[in-house]
Formats: C-alpha cells, sequence, structure tokens
C-alpha cells in the first residue's frame, strides 16, 4: 500500500482514478492529494464522492476536506442522512467549527441532531464544538442534555455550560445546580464542584442543596474542605441546623475567621452534644465532632477572632465546663477504660484529653468565674 507522499507525487489522472476506484485508504490520500493540488477546483467531485462513497472512513475524511471548502450544505446533509453515526458526528462537529451566526441551517441541523439521533456520539459531537455565538435556542438543547442517558453526553453538556459560564463572568450554571444531585457519577459531580468553586459559585451550589440527602452534602462539603474553601456563617447555618456530626465536622473546616458570636455558640453546642450524651453507648463521630468544636474554639481564641461571649454564650461556656467537671467525676472511668482499650485506641490524641478541653473552656470564660475544682 502506497503512502501518502508516494500517492501525492503521482499524476492529476492516475490520483482521479485512484478517488475513484482505489482501497479505501487510497482513495482517501487521493482525496486530499487532490484538494492540495487543485483547490476549490475539485469540489464537484468531493462533492459527489462523500455522497456516494461506500465506505464510511472515506466518507469521514471527505468531510474534513469539504469543510476546508465550506461546504456547510453537504456537511448538512451528511449530518442528517449518513447511515453511520460516525460519519454523522464528524459532519456536526465541523458544522460546529465552521458555523457562523448568520447559518440558520447549521444550528438547525445540530439541534435536529441533538434532540433526536439515535447516536451518543452524533450527540456528544453536536455539543463539544460549539462556538460562544451559539444561539439561544440550541443553548437550550445542550442544557436539556444534562440529564441525557449518556455519559459522554452528559459530561460535554457540562463542559460547554461551564465554558460558557466562565466567558461571561457567571457562576455555576442553575441547571448544573439543579441537577446535581441527580447526576449519578461521582467524578462528573468532583468536576462540577471544582468548577463552581473556580467560577466562585460555592455558595449558590450549597444553597441549592440544602434540601439534598446527607450523603451528597457530605460529598460536597468535603470537596469544599480540599478545596480550601471558607464560607461564613450565614452560609453553613442551614446545614448547621441538621445536628449531623459529620457534616459538623466538616464545617467547622469550611467556617471563615472573623467575629462571628452565632458561630461560637453553635460550636459549644456541637462540644455539649457529646457530654449530654456521655452516659449513652458511645459515638465515634459525635466524640470527634465535640474534639473539633472545642479545638476551633481555640484556634478562634486565640487568633483573636473570638469575641467576648453574650450573656448566652456565658451561660453555655459554664454549662459545657460544669458538664465536663461532672464527666470527670462520674464518666472518666468509663470513657478512659473503653477508649484505652488496645483495639479501641484513644479517644483523643494524647495532646488533646478532657484536660486540654478543660483549658479550653477555661479560656473561654470570663475571669473569676472558675469553679475550685480539681
Amino acid at each position: 500500500m502506497r503512502d501518502f507522499a508516494e500517492i501525492a507525487r503521482l499524476d492529476t489522472e492516475v490520483l482521479r482514478s485512484l478517488l475513484e476506484a482505489g482501497e479505501a485508504p487510497e482513495r482517501v490520500r487521493a482525496a486530499w492529494a487532490l484538494a492540495l493540488r487543485l483547490g476549490g477546483t475539485l469540489r464537484p467531485e468531493l462533492i459527489q464522492g462523500s455522497l456516494t462513497e461506500p465506505h464510511p472512513g472515506v466518507r469521514r475524511h471527505l468531510v474534513v476536506v469539504l469543510a476546508g471548502y465550506q461546504e456547510r450544505a453537504v456537511l448538512a446533509t451528511l449530518a442528517r442522512q449518513d447511515l453511520d453515526g460516525e460519519v454523522r458526528a464528524v459532519a456536526c462537529q465541523y458544522l460546529s467549527m465552521i458555523g457562523r451566526p448568520e447559518d440558520a441551517e447549521s444550528w438547525r441541523v445540530l439541534h435536529e441532531r441533538l434532540e433526536a439521533d439515535v447516536s451518543a456520539e452524533v450527540r456528544r459531537a453536536a455539543i463539544a464544538y460549539l462556538p460562544p455565538h451559539t444561539p439561544a435556542f440550541l443553548r437550550s438543547a445542550v442544557a436539556s442534555r444534562v440529564g441525557d442517558e449518556s455519559l459522554d453526553v452528559r459530561r460535554a453538556a457540562a463542559d460547554k455550560l461551564l465554558e460558557w459560564s466562565g466567558l461571561s463572568g457567571g457562576g455555576l450554571p442553575d441547571v448544573l445546580v439543579s441537577r446535581f444531585h441527580l447526576e449519578p457519577d461521582p467524578e462528573l459531580r468532583r468536576e462540577w464542584v471544582r468548577r463552581a468553586c473556580s467560577l466562585g459559585g460555592e455558595r449558590a451550589l450549597l444553597a441549592a442543596l440544602l434540601d439534598a440527602r446527607e450523603g451528597t452534602l457530605q460529598f460536597v462539603l468535603e470537596l469544599y474542605v480540599a478545596q480550601r474553601i471558607q464560607l461564613p456563617w450565614e452560609c453553613l447555618r442551614p446545614v448547621a441546623r441538621r445536628g449531623h456530626p459529620g457534616l459538623d465536622a466538616l464545617l467547622m473546616d469550611l467556617l471563615a475567621p472573623g467575629a462571628q458570636p452565632e458561630a461560637d455558640a453553635w460550636l459549644l453546642e456541637v462540644a455539649l452534644r457529646f457530654w449530654r450524651e456521655s452516659s449513652q453507648d458511645y459515638d465515634d463521630a459525635v466524640a470527634w465532632a465535640a474534639e473539633g468544636a472545642l479545638k476551633c474554639l481555640d484556634e478562634r481564641l486565640e487568633a483573636g477572632h473570638l469575641t467576648a461571649p453574650d450573656a448566652r454564650g456565658n451561660t453555655r461556656a459554664r454549662e459545657l465546663r460544669d458538664a465536663l467537671v461532672e464527666a470527670r467525676r462520674r464518666a472518666l472511668e468509663y470513657h478512659l477504660t473503653w477508649c484505652e482499650e488496645s483495639e479501641h485506641g484513644e479517644c483523643f490524641d494524647e495532646d488533646w484529653s478532657l484536660d486540654g478541653m478543660m483549658d479550653v473552656l477555661l479560656g473561654l470564660s470570663p475571669p473569676g468565674d472558675h469553679p475550685l475544682d480539681g
């Protein structure tokens, strides 16, 4: 089989003969060689060949050559009528790439293929190469494909919507926010979260998911933590109201610095939850949330973000401190004996014991308000 360089050196008439009767690879190479040699004068032969050529691989190459000649009408015909899905896909790709704002027929064909083609590859190609000047009706069709049965089509639709949103300076598109909890592919959801963060849409996404399952919220919050996102208390408050220990621990990592008395009261409440339940079955999640809450308060105190507690805060600080004192007297043996057994390990690390918690609480309490408890 002759390579392209060899075929390109043949006489024009020999190339025409190969284009009509050569093997499939030779017909492809002859088409390219003739196009480079003859330019637009070869257009009628290539158009006829694209419609009568029996081999789909050859037709795909002819689509590319005809796109170079701006033959939108031929590409539209192939996108609609070719029996091979890969040929229709390539035709859609190049219709998108050469389409001009005024090419109404090209946009109609792409919309039609996006809505009705049975091939997922055709639907994907009808989306993936759309330019910024895509008309509104076709953009709406792309948005509808975020629910396509094909993962590749859903990914292409999401990528294109995010691309357009980034170009316009917007955040995460509303259709992706509303679709998020329905998307079954975790990697695609991760990409949406990463893009939401890069576009400044993390608040809108979290607000839209307040009624979602706890697993969905945890998935998003974990990604926010990995992205080092920080949010003000008013954004986190609705999630905190759920009282879920696993979510609470993540919220602490997301809480932005600054004076937020209501957030500090919530942290105290999270810590109280463990000690109020200390006589019940030991719950790792509640314990770690309590530890994290006190560590967070300690860090906020050291950074100067913790304002002087109001009356409610004072009451809760005293309540928690007294609960810890009582816990030492009535539950120290129960908890530490259970946690120090080799199969359980330590309840808390060696630098964060019950005494360490007590030190934080004493720091939160007004001077002279410490009980004389050893």
